[in-house]
């Protein structure tokens, strides 16, 4: 006797750990009858209550506590933090203390995008199938990737102190300025790696993505304080034309637990966010400049291409607008020496108040929100990571990935998501924020 109703076919592809990604994530897709039920991108790192930490401590303290939260960010955390003190007490940094911090952002970017790019994401596309591998049959990429990175870390030792958890950026200014000849020795480091950094792109630019082109993703970055391509601001824009100041990000940036994940689920108006390079070329490619520009112009981006595989390539654009912009500040830097000064805490009138810092990081808008008791001391903090803003918007492009292919068994459709997932940066570490508790 035969079933009136068949069984459904269900299937499950489960990938047990995205490798060469920052931190821990896995991907599970539940399939019935060919239609894609759900996706869930796990990212199963232990919980690290930054947010709770900070609570009691002076607000000068924060900025290098919460650079711990990430090594390849720190200097995004120790400005968004700096950002959001300097807001409640109403403190303005001079100029050339201004271009110190955008020369050290800038060296972070250089030093995140091209291992990014080099370590991470490229292997899938030369086949190389670990970064060992990566580094004996690819020399060449190899020592491009090594020379980037060396300069940015160097950009950062030489402005912050040490390449990672920087100890010479503080609210309100500097502890100390670098001599001139350290700044030439970064002038030089920045001019011969240049080149390499055009080379990039031109190699990014050959590469067809694996998958499909998904549908257009709601983009969102901070607008450009200065007018120029940059990554300091108070308000947000997204694709949709969409603006606010970051002060009302609790408004238009939902975030919830989700059951999967020890990572929160992010919303821009309701809609999966996209944020990071790819965001920010598509806000505001067209005040690129130089080499840069014209990449991007030449660029599928440029011509309305939203395949999520090209974070990869936007990176790259960006370690050349970084060099570039490096190079001008620090010119600057050596013309002006004279009106370099470091900190002087004595114009900072401690004050209760709350306020919102925010940077672009690498990987997209970074929130750091602060209430602070009338000696300074934190009452509350809030932390919004822009992988965490992320996550919804990669299981939205795997899921359609998947709708896609002709084979959901196969090993290949395996490889290419992992490379989607790798084409976000994402920064698990950071995104975890959530734990589950379960009560008997």
């Amino acid at each position: 006797m035969s079933n009136d109703k068949e069984e459904p076919k269900k299937h499950i592809i489960e990938i047990p750990e995205i490798t060469r990604v920052e931190g821990h994530s896995a991907i599970v897709v539940e399939i019935k009858n060919g239609q894609v039920q759900n996706v869930m991108l796990d990212v199963f790192e232990g919980t690290r209550f930054f947010e709770k930490i900070v609570v009691g401590h002076k607000y000068d303290e924060i900025p290098h506590i919460t650079s711990r939260v990430c090594a390849i960010c720190s200097t995004g955390h120790v400005l968004a933090a700096s950002f959001s003190m300097e807001k409640i007490f109403a403190v303005s940094v001079d100029e050339m203390t201004n271009v110190f911090r955008r020369v050290m952002h800038l060296g972070m970017f250089i030093e995140s995008h091209s291992t990014h790019i080099y370590a991470l994401a490229l292997p899938d596309f030369l086949g190389a199938k670990d970064l060992l591998e990566f580094g004996s049959k690819f020399k060449s990429e190899f020592a491009t990737w090594t020379q980037l990175r060396n300069l940015g870390t160097a950009i950062q030792s030489v402005i912050g102190g040490r390449p990672f958890h920087p100890v010479n950026l503080h609210v309100g200014g500097l502890s100390h300025i670098p001599s001139k000849d350290k700044l030439k020795a970064l002038l030089a480091e920045l001019q011969a790696a240049r080149p390499l950094a055009i080379k990039t792109c031109e190699l990014l630019l050959t590469f067809s993505p694996p998958v499909e082109r998904t549908t257009p993703p709601l983009f969102m970055a901070l607008i450009p304080q200065d007018g120029t391509y940059g990554y300091f601001g108070n308000k947000v824009r997204s694709s949709s034309g969409f603006e606010s100041d970051v002060e009302n990000y609790k408004d238009y940036l939902a975030e919830q637990t989700v059951s999967h994940s020890h990572a929160k689920r992010s919303t821009g108006q309701g809609s999966a966010l996209f944020v990071g390079a790819m965001a920010r070329l598509n806000l505001f490619g067209d005040l690129l400049e130089g080499e840069a520009s014209s990449v991007y112009k030449s660029s599928p981006m440029a011509k309305g291409d939203h395949n999520s595989i090209w974070n990869n390539l936007a990176q790259s654009i960006e370690v050349v607008h970084a060099i570039d912009e490096c190079i001008s500040l620090i010119k600057k830097i050596l013309l002006e020496y004279s009106k370099t000064r470091s900190l002087n805490q004595d114009k900072i009138v401690v004050q209760a108040g709350a306020a919102t810092g925010t940077v672009e990081c690498p990987r997209g808008t970074l929130y750091h929100h602060y209430e602070l008791d009338s000696n300074g001391s934190i009452l509350v903090a809030d932390m919004v990571t822009p992988s965490a803003q992320n996550t919804w918007r990669i299981e939205t492009d795997i899921k359609e990935a998947v709708m896609q292919s002709n084979d959901i068994h196969s090993e290949q459709l395996q490889k290419n998501l992992e490379t989607l997932v790798r084409a976000y940066d994402p920064c698990n570490t950071c995104a975890t924020h959530m734990v589950s508790i379960t009560y008997s």
